[in-house]
């Protein structure tokens, strides 16, 4: 008789599981001495074992696609994520903007316009994109210089080519309308409702958004990413949103998507012909802004950790919190995004909320792009009482002067390769542990940084300063206001590269190179030097401004530069002050970064 006081049931693994079976067939005593390996018994416990090892593994993965968690497959993510009302992002369109005018002999008043039926083509790395307005664009004739002209300004042209679906309505509850195709930019579609064959009059619905503004004549559809990786259109039931009875045609309109592929297209040509008449021969395009926005498919990843947070915020954004998450997941161009309340901001706007986004390429968003964001971005979970506002990003460059000693006698580098070491380590913790928003600077961490660049380095004497690059306007007399967000040492502020002042009549310096300082007391000073004498300052302004050196704040006030960098900008140059520069902050729509050209290492032999 077995025994079966103890069984080992918790194994998932083969061998333990057919250790454990042998172990519960020897306490028979039926099989009392018997040999288990060289009997045909051995093959019946593979097999058992197998079967307990099979059904284990699968019921494990099973239960594990039920929970999003650990679910590894796409549609059970996605049926997971349907639950907390969250659909996954699609591929998404590249979107450019072209201005272009047309001449014509149409007279003053004439209209005409474009629709998604006037298609553009593009080439990009050797494939050919077809683009289309994304809304009907009229145009009026207008005298011009050369004749009456149709201009088109700004117009949103998407990328892909648009696909119809048709289908008759069997009136039944949860009826499905299925789209058969993977690549499509959700934000194309268009549903249209025909009564009938008979009666070709038609509504217009819209994709569902807010749920508790439903009635039982409301025209709206849900949208579901289906398991088979197609898209699923449903209606409403007759209480949350317009049934429909049998007879409807429904027309579905979309957009196929070659997603980024489309990104960073800029010349297009007209593939179709405008009112019947004009080809692209008779445009002349006055501005074009490249296409961009396009971007695949929500990955599983993504939409695991988003359908939870969307379920946190019920598609609303309230919080800094809530628009980063919808800015992190809708515009996936900005390498690094920052948002903050207007209670937040110097001085306190209230009512407000700040965004600024460093791109992927680039220091600053384009025009284009900060009104993408706007009206197709936040627009969608906007709050009325909060006004959305984007804020270029502001950087502080910080310059390092480094000088290392080493120990050549314990290596075979020269004084040349550990240069190349320091400066490899220190372009490598700018890039990993700087250029995003809110980060620190730990001058403890960069100088031990630079002493492990290799292990012949005995140690380093590394100064710290900060510079800010400003956007001035020349001629000008404006005040301008430079915050370090850090402390500052007095005595330390100073222009990287002279300017000039010609007609700043209260100067009166003409077109002498002149100079920032501060006297230690919290005054900003301008001086020049006279003559060959570069070594003694004659200041021409004790006043011109002030430095907050508790707040980092610098104030120029009537500054008036008549020349400045090639770009029009002004470098001012601090130090940190000594109890700070061991952690260097950044806030709001502030970047700590370092750039190549502030970077000046020297090494010395021991």
């Amino acid at each position: 008789m077995a025994d079966t006081t103890t069984k080992q049931i918790s194994e998932l693994d083969f061998e333990t599981i057919r250790n454990n079976i042998a172990t519960f067939i020897a306490n028979n005593s039926d099989f009392t001495d018997y040999n288990f390996e060289g009997s045909a018994l051995s093959f019946l416990m593979d097999v058992l074992a197998f079967n307990t090892h099979y059904n284990a593994v699968y019921l494990n993965m099973a239960v594990n696609e039920n929970f999003i968690d650990t679910a590894q497959i796409r549609s059970s993510v996605v049926s997971l994520a349907k639950n907390m009302g969250y659909t996954p992002r699609s591929n998404k369109s590249a979107i450019a903007t072209i201005s272009f005018t047309i001449p014509t002999t149409d007279i003053v008043g004439t209209k005409i316009s474009i629709d998604n039926t006037t298609l553009f083509t593009s080439t990009n790395n050797g494939s050919t994109f077809v683009f289309s307005p994304t809304t009907t664009v009229y145009a009026t004739a207008a005298a011009g210089s050369s004749g009456n002209v149709y201009t088109f300004s700004e117009v949103d042209i998407r990328e892909g080519s648009y696909a119809t679906l048709n289908y008759t309505s069997a009136g039944l509850v949860n009826e499905k309308f299925i789209i058969n195709n993977f690549n499509i930019d959700l934000d194309s579609i268009q549903v249209k409702v025909q009564n009938s064959a008979n009666d070709v009059r038609s509504t217009t619905y819209s994709l569902i958004s807010d749920i508790t503004t439903l009635t039982p004549t409301t025209a709206i559809f849900y949208l579901f990413e289906a398991v088979n990786r197609t898209y699923d259109i449903q209606f409403g039931d007759g209480v949350l949103g317009t049934k429909l009875v049998a007879g409807n045609i429904v027309n579905i309109t979309y957009q196929t998507s070659a997603a980024e592929a489309g990104n960073g297209c800029s010349s297009f040509t007209l593939a179709s012909v405008i009112n019947g008449v004009y080809t692209n021969s008779s445009l002349t395009y006055t501005n074009v802004i490249p296409a961009f926005g396009g971007q695949i498919e929500e990955s599983i990843d993504s939409v695991r950790i988003n359908s939870l947070q969307n379920f946190r915020t019920q598609g609303r954004a309230v919080t800094a919190d809530d628009y980063k998450f919808f800015l992190g997941r809708d515009y996936p161009f900005a390498s690094t995004i920052s948002v903050w309340g207007g209670q937040d901001a110097i001085p306190p706007q209230y009512g407000k909320v700040f965004m600024s986004f460093k791109p992927v390429t680039g220091y600053t968003l384009s025009t284009a792009q900060k009104e993408y964001i706007l009206s197709t971005v936040i627009d969608k979970y906007n709050i009325v009482s909060i006004l959305p506002e984007i804020v270029d990003p502001e950087y502080i460059f910080l310059q390092i002067i480094s000088t290392a000693t080493f120990n050549s006698k314990s290596t075979m580098y020269k004084s040349g390769d550990i240069q190349t070491l320091i400066t490899s380590a220190i372009n490598n913790y700018n890039d990993t542990t700087l250029t995003q928003f809110g980060t620190n600077f730990t001058y403890s961490q960069f100088t031990s940084l630079i002493d492990n660049a290799d292990p012949s380095i005995i140690g380093n004497l590394t100064q710290v300063t900060m510079r800010k690059n400003i956007p001035v306007v020349l001629n000008t007399s404006l005040q301008y206001t430079i915050d370090f967000q850090n402390t500052i040492h007095p005595g330390s502020v100073q222009n990287k590269y002279s300017f000039q002042a010609a007609n700043d009549t209260e100067l009166n310096t003409g077109t002498a190179n002149l100079y920032l300082d501060d006297d230690s007391m919290g005054n900003i000073r301008i001086y020049c030097f006279v003559g060959t004498d570069v070594k003694t300052a004659n200041y021409v302004n004790l006043t011109a401004g002030t430095v907050n050196y508790t707040t980092g704040i610098i104030t120029l006030n009537n500054f008036t530069p008549s020349k400045v960098n090639s770009d029009n900008t002004f470098d001012i140059v601090v130090k940190p002050q000594e109890f700070s520069i061991g952690n260097i902050t950044s806030k709001r729509n502030t970047i700590l970064t370092i750039s190549p050209a502030d970077v000046l290492v020297s090494v010395t032999a021991n």
